[in-house]
């Protein structure tokens, strides 16, 4: 079978059942093969996911700020080396991190994004740049400058500082005139949360239905996670990173070269599906995203959503295999069937290899629900469309993504086990919580 027709075998068996939302690129020997939107990119006004919505891009915005210290490097305003202080005098330890220590996450700075407060206050306020870096110099270092690699916003949010101070442009301003025009990305830029950008996909979260995410104000993430982009435009991006477009060979290099671990300058390069792969995830209120660049295979597959609970990670790898002849498993179709027991599989379960997760199964307006924590533990609820029932088992399927509950029954019709397969295809026995060990109850 054709590459083209194992991909659009996939899609089609995903997309019938509404687990595909925002916008797919593929691309295959540097030509594209698919780029298409999927769901919605505004629910309110039914407004369709295309080929040209705009999304925010989250942390893969680091890739572009590690670019433009690199072109700052090469102009010599700044040198990699140089210690933070600098140019922010009398930053805590700063004659101790350098700009290379930001770029590599190893800089030791505690990560804002994981203060207690962040998700719950700060997230939502505006502040300046100034005032997000003043914060940091109330938190001690975590470790040693250079010793070992902790993803930390706090480095990218510093490097932005830098980059502004230096070049004498805002950062919008310089990614700008320095990266999006010179290669005709026309549909890329910082978000700042006030100006209007047309054709901007609105960010969702979950529970029973689509709903708004939490708010996140736009004044300060910037070159941590602060753009938007499209997947056309992130193709360009893509393909002017293998030549001196922006950078010379050197230091594109030095771009893609970890130092501790798998991270490197604003890219992870590690091997996904047996292949080296430099790739980013990014995240932020309702939008997700992952960027796949197989270089040496010429491959690439740019994934942007606008529903938080959408598994872009796996579902970018699961393409990866098809497109490098691996299995890849296809969602069941969620045609639903007549089911009336669904008093019988109502409960809280737990995870046997992880029994502090719970799971919770409820019936609401006649309708199963599944309650389920998802990344950073936070609570999601999605229907669940029973699929088959029979006296050996009932099979069940959830709304939005892919995810199956089997159930199986003993001879006498007693329940007898529970299969839990989650969105990133792995399978977990569930037992009901009055089954817990004492020594987990009493936790």
């Amino acid at each position: 079978m054709l590459l083209e027709d194992r991909i659009t075998d996939w899609i089609e068996a995903y997309d019938r059942n509404g687990y595909l939302n925002g916008s797919l690129l593929i691309a295959a020997n540097n030509e594209i093969i698919v780029n298409r939107g999927f769901g919605l990119a505004n629910w309110e006004h039914h407004v369709p996911n295309t080929l040209t919505t705009k999304f925010r891009i989250g942390s893969l915005t680091k890739a572009f700020t590690a670019v433009a210290i690199l072109q700052l490097h090469e102009k010599q305003k700044l040198k990699l080396l140089d210690s933070i202080d600098k140019y922010l005098p009398a930053f805590p330890n700063g004659e101790r991190i350098t700009l290379y220590h930001c770029l590599t996450n190893t800089s030791g700075l505690p990560n804002y994004t994981s203060f207690p407060d962040f998700w719950s206050h700060t997230m939502r306020l505006p502040s300046s740049l100034h005032q997000l870096i003043s914060s940091l110099k109330e938190h001690p270092l975590h470790f040693e400058p250079g010793s070992r690699f902790d993803y930390s916003n706090s480095g990218y949010a510093i490097l932005t500082a830098i980059i502004e101070a230096v070049s004498g442009m805002s950062y919008a301003d310089y990614i700008q005139e320095n990266i999006c025009h010179p290669l005709g990305m026309n549909h890329t830029g910082c978000d700042d949360g006030q100006k209007i950008i047309p054709n901007l996909a609105s960010g969702y979260s979950f529970w029973e239905e689509p709903i708004h995410s939490a708010y996140a104000d736009m004044s300060f993430p910037l070159g941590a996670y602060g753009l938007y982009s499209t997947t056309e435009d992130l193709f360009i991006w893509d393909k002017a990173l293998r030549s001196p477009q922006l950078l010379p060979r050197e230091l594109l290099e030095q771009l893609f070269t970890p130092y501790l671990g798998s991270y490197a300058c604003g890219w992870l390069v590690s091997t996904i599906t047996g292949k080296k792969c430099t790739h980013h995830f990014g995240d932020i209120s309702g939008y997700c995203s992952d960027f796949l660049r197989f270089v040496d295979d010429q491959a690439t597959v740019i994934f942007l959503s606008n529903m938080n609970v959408t598994p872009v990670s796996h579902l970018s790898r699961e393409i990866a295999n098809i497109i490098f002849q691996e299995n890849v498993s296809l969602p069941l179709p969620a045609r639903p069937i007549d089911f009336s027991e669904q008093a019988a599989l109502t409960g809280s379960y737990f995870i046997e290899k992880e029994p502090r997760t719970i799971l919770d199964i409820s019936v609401k307006s006649n309708a199963l629900y599944l309650t389920t924590p998802k990344m950073y533990g936070v609570l999601y609820k999605f229907k669940l469309v029973p699929i088959h029932h029979d006296s050996l088992r009932t099979i069940l399927v959830t709304e939005m993504i892919n995810e199956q509950l089997v159930f199986s029954y003993s001879k006498a019709g007693e329940l007898a086990g529970l299969v839990y397969t989650d969105c990133y295809g792995k399978e977990h026995q569930l037992h009901k919580t009055d089954q817990l060990p004492r020594h987990e109850k009493d936790r």
